[in-house]
């Protein structure tokens, strides 16, 4: 197949390299420019099918990392008295045999975590109706172009009100920014650096060393973590990840004259921004989207840069705890792109870097990384920045 493309690809070549010589010398006519452009079409068809076969080789069943699991919930739960069946589904989902390996480590802290946390004793269970025996899930499925893998039991589930409590004690939050949490927003507080819900330390659990790690590898790998837990019931925790780590879909956009990529997945929408929509809360700029408050904040005052001009569009992004809305100068468009690292240097708030279609240096945005950078200041922003005139 790869060998097939590899000819075909050179074929090609020959002949755009016959029409840039005719070109060159003079040779402009309407057929000599059909040909070109059916030459350029058929080029882009075969790298997209050689991209496509070179992604194949890279895929492997996630059931090999599956696979290993099983014993380690039943030998935690043997030594915590608990009885629990972890039942496996999906395991031909194929996915980039390099973030196989990167998952390992999160997956054993998930799974663990459901058995020593989220699992209640036998004679908990059945006081509270339920089998003695609980049942652990972990599935994965191919969503799109995402891989979907989640860790679901029937366990005690989590209490938002005990979370925030316990964020408190711990001294993580202060109790005015624990007031305003809403109970979904209260879950995410488990991914909090030396957050445990456990008093006593033990060899499974109560070292404050744990979700915040899982939740930093995710994102390594471009995914994203979410929780929903009902108290009682049980608890859901959901990876969201990309096929692979070697072609990224990002959003370019331009801020103060200069591309930028954004990870697509991150993307919900793409607004206008009208000034008379802006509203203060707590002085921070943001807007109403469908009933739901969203903070407004600028690309470039993330970046720690002068606005040029005032933001006419903004992108609607959700990263892994919260919404919000990128305030940016104009779009370039949707692309595939290949991250490269930047060599001996890692700025703030970036991934990488790739090139444009014309040969330009595009930087690829790390958007955690630039907002947990700018948590505590308004990133430069002012609602009198933000309103286009």
């Amino acid at each position: 197949m790869v060998l097939n493309l590899s000819g075909e690809i050179g074929l090609t070549k020959n002949r755009l390299t016959t029409l840039r010589t005719e070109i060159l010398q003079g040779n402009r006519d309407t057929n000599t420019l059909r040909s070109l452009d059916e030459a350029i079409s058929q080029l882009d068809l075969l790298v997209g099918d050689l991209q496509n076969a070179v992604m194949k080789t890279r895929m492997q069943p996630i059931g090999r990392l599956f696979q290993k699991y099983p014993r380690l919930a039943r030998d935690l739960a043997r030594q915590l008295g608990k009885e629990v069946e972890l039942v496996l589904s999906g395991e031909e989902t194929e996915l980039d045999k390099t973030m196989i390996e990167d998952l390992n480590d999160p997956l054993v802290h998930l799974v663990r975590n459901a058995v020593d946390h989220g699992i209640e004793s036998p004679e908990e269970r059945i006081a509270a109706g339920k089998k003695p025996q609980a049942l652990v899930q972990l599935t994965a499925e191919q969503v799109g172009d995402h891989i979907l893998i989640e860790i679901t039991d029937d366990g005690k589930g989590m209490n938002p009100d005990a979370l925030r409590r316990k964020a408190i004690e711990k001294g993580l939050i202060d109790t005015e920014t624990a007031n305003s949490l809403d109970e979904k927003q209260c879950l995410q507080l488990i991914f909090l650096p030396g957050f445990s819900t456990k008093d006593q330390i033990s060899s499974v659990s109560g070292r404050g060393v744990g979700m915040d790690v899982v939740r930093t590898n995710i994102q390594k790998l471009n995914g994203r973590i979410d929780i929903n837990s009902v108290g009682g019931e049980g608890t859901r925790i959901s990876i969201s990840l990309p096929l692979t780590l070697a072609i990224l879909p990002v959003l370019v956009v331009r801020a103060c004259n200069q591309p930028f990529a954004v990870p697509l997945a991150m993307v919900r929408e793409i607004i206008t921004i009208d000034g008379s929509a802006i509203q203060e809360v707590s002085g921070r700029p943001t807007i109403v989207v469908r009933d739901e408050i969203l903070p407004l904040k600028t690309l470039a005052g993330l970046l720690g840069w002068e606005p040029t001009q005032k933001p006419y569009f903004g992108v609607l992004m959700q990263s892994a705890e919260k919404s919000f809305i990128l305030a940016i100068d104009s779009f370039v468009g949707r692309d595939d792109v290949v991250i490269k690292p930047l060599q001996n240097i890692r700025p703030k708030g970036v991934a990488g870097a790739t090139l444009s279609g014309d040969g330009s240096v595009v930087l690829v945005l790390d958007m955690e990384d630039l907002l947990a950078s700018s948590e505590g200041s308004n990133a430069g922003v002012r609602t009198t920045d933000m309103i286009a005139t």
